[in-house]
């Protein structure tokens, strides 16, 4: 089993029991005891559990704040045909900011043969990507966030404001009764301040976001352009 798919099993359990020993873990996803406990360390790093005498107890606080690493294996071929639809409504010569989610990163495919693009976005797993298509994009500076991996804070947003977009695709956590929810402060921001700077705004959104609310607002729905699901 691959690590990444092993951690999101492991959250899926804690988040269903509150708290398991490694020994029920090992027991429901067949590893060994020093392979959840090396899983166990990770994840309570990344402030998703607190590791107990012989186990774990979910954080509740902040289990929604899934690394990118673990989102991004999630719903991959939901990701591709919502991001296939919104390449559509890219024209060559623009200029269009993307935010640093999982699902805006599978956009990247649909960018190699747009004609004069360029793209500024506070992801650099994907400005490392469209370098390597030879794709003109920009990278903010900015704090990193590790479970994200996207940069934030206030160098990140000065950038931004210093360029104004022809589009802004986005995703997020959750919409609910109209407005679209993030369960980061930090990246909420980022995206307020790509929105104040950009002419089209996508929302990139699979069913599974539906009717789920987080604690920091981005925007109502109703100052999107579209909003984009599979």
């Amino acid at each position: 089993m691959l690590q990444l798919q092993r951690q999101q099993d492991i959250m899926d359990i804690l988040k269903k029991k509150k708290e398991q020993t490694v020994k029920e873990l090992c027991a429901a996803l067949y590893c060994s005891p020093a392979t959840i406990r090396r899983d166990l360390c990770s994840l309570e790093k990344q402030g998703l559990l607190r590791r107990s005498f012989g186990g774990a107890v979910l954080n509740e606080s902040f289990f929604d704040q899934q690394p990118l690493l673990i989102r991004a294996v999630k719903n991959i071929a939901e990701k591709q045909r919502i991001c296939a639809k919104a390449a559509k409504l890219i024209c060559p010569g623009q200029t269009i900011f993307i935010d640093s989610s999982s699902t805006t990163y599978f956009l990247a495919p649909y960018l190699r043969d747009i004609p004069e693009l360029t793209v500024v976005t506070n992801n650099p797993y994907l400005n490392v990507v469209l370098s390597q298509m030879k794709v003109n994009n920009y990278c903010t500076g900015g704090k990193m966030l590790t479970s994200s991996i996207a940069l934030v804070g206030s160098e990140a947003e000065r950038f931004i404001r210093g360029i104004h977009a022809d589009a802004f695709f986005f995703s997020a956590r959750g919409i609910c009764n109209g407005q679209i929810f993030d369960s980061s402060k930090n990246e909420r921001d980022i995206k307020i301040t790509m929105l104040e700077h950009s002419d089209k705004h996508y929302f990139l959104c699979d069913s599974t976001k539906l009717e789920q609310s987080y604690p920091y607002k981005i925007a109502d729905q109703s100052l999107i352009d579209e909003t984009i699901t599979e």
